[in-house]
């Protein structure tokens, strides 16, 4: 049994460019910034390619930043909106927009269907995988498919990806919604949305009022696909009239993560 970190202060660590930033788990950082980053074929770097610097990219699920100061890199001068509930991420998500991406805004609070209040699981050694919606079934289930697809065979190496994920505790947090926050943020045009909420990504979504839907110009997501839940996020962005795209990263294969992105520019 894993024993949650002793030391849970920030930590520097260096990305791939040379910059500088915060992290809860530096391991985490590098593997995060290397799939945004480093991969010329991520859906993110597609989905960046033409965006206006007049509207406002909103990231939901900003962990520390690191998809933030990839968009600002190739898009300058945008307007950045950073959402992260995890009280110790979000430290390190202000502290990096502060250095990398200057005029982004941080709001702490998780974004759902509704307002209110939720319990949110945060795991110190991966962050990234912190949730309101937990499922244990589907957490083992794209662990032993990265185990997998990664060659991943050492037995003690797995050993130690499961005590990771199973080291966590519980907090309180606040949940608002995308139209509040457009709303409170005076957000006029939305050229693109980033939602990775680890299966809370239709209910962000349900979050967003009718009247809302024509201001959003992109949507990037990760979906894990429970019970239909792909099929449905895709039948309601492409009733919106949004032209939409599927991937799955290769790591996943097998698993219940997939990509979207949906378009209509």
């Amino acid at each position: 049994m894993f024993a949650p970190p002793e030391d849970t202060s920030p930590v520097e660590y260096t990305l791939s460019d040379g910059r500088t930033v915060l992290a809860v788990h530096p391991t985490e950082a590098g593997t995060i910034w290397g799939e945004i980053n480093d991969d010329p074929d991520s859906l993110y770097r597609r989905a960046a390619v033409g965006l206006p610097a007049d509207e406002t990219i909103i990231d939901v699920g900003a962990h520390i930043g690191l998809a933030a100061v990839f968009f600002a890199d190739r898009v300058p001068g945008v307007r950045v909106l950073s959402i992260e509930p995890a009280p110790r991420t979000f430290a390190c998500l202000e502290a990096n927009l502060t250095r990398h991406v200057p005029g982004a805004v941080a709001c702490r609070a998780a974004v759902g269907a509704q307002p209110g209040t939720a319990t949110l699981t945060f795991r110190p050694y991966i962050a990234s995988a912190s949730s309101l919606h937990e499922d244990r079934e589907d957490q083992d289930r794209n662990l032993e498919a990265y185990f997998t697809n990664t060659h991943t065979v050492d037995e003690q190496a797995r050993a130690v990806g499961r005590g990771y994920f199973e080291v966590s505790e519980t907090v309180s947090v606040d949940v608002t919604t995308l139209a509040a926050l457009m709303k409170e943020h005076a957000v006029d045009r939305v050229g693109l949305l980033k939602v990775d909420v680890e299966r809370g990504e239709l209910e962000v979504l349900r979050g967003i009022d009718p009247d809302v839907w024509p201001r959003i110009r992109r949507v990037v997501l990760e979906v894990h696909d429970i019970a239909g839940r792909l099929g449905e996020i895709v039948g309601l962005l492409a009733g919106l009239g949004y032209e939409v795209t599927v991937s799955q990263t290769p790591v996943f294969a097998g698993g219940s993560v997939f990509l979207v992105l949906a378009r209509r520019d």
